[in-house]
């Protein structure tokens, strides 16, 4: 009988915890909307972007144009148009070591890069794995 009275009280309880967990269930169905207690802030600002003052563009004929001004402090983007990489960086080859600021590296097929010169003076620039195609920039 001792047996019995513990299988009743176990079923008694399972049952009464299953119940109790159906019950306490939320059943929310109503859209939730976010807390934005913590979110920053936005706004519909549009963001400015710099435009650049010289873009050289490298396709498989070598850089056009061959020779840029620009000011201190101006944006040069480097468009590869070409079928191949192109690792612009600044004379002499292989050193690099003329102006650092031209040292943009690898730029795939199809790619662009902008960077922004400081150092003055005129500088030569080519293709690293190719460096039979230069050209030069001048920043005053």
């Amino acid at each position: 009988m001792n047996k019995n009275i513990a299988m009743i009280i176990a079923a008694v309880v399972v049952i009464g915890g299953g119940g109790f967990v159906i019950l306490n269930k939320k059943t929310d169905n109503t859209s939730k909307t976010a807390d934005t207690r913590y979110s920053p802030a936005t706004t519909n600002t549009p963001v400015q972007s710099k435009q650049a003052a010289a873009t050289i563009t490298y396709s498989n004929k070598g850089f056009s144009p061959s020779a840029s001004t620009v000011k201190s402090g101006d944006s040069v983007t480097v468009s590869n148009t070409s079928s191949t990489s192109l690792q612009f960086d600044s004379d002499p080859h292989p050193a690099h070591t003329d102006n650092s600021d031209l040292n943009v590296g690898t730029i795939k097929p199809g790619q662009t890069k902008t960077f922004t010169v400081t150092k003055t003076g005129t500088f030569g620039f080519h293709n690293h794995l190719n460096s039979s195609n230069t050209g030069r920039i001048t920043v005053n």
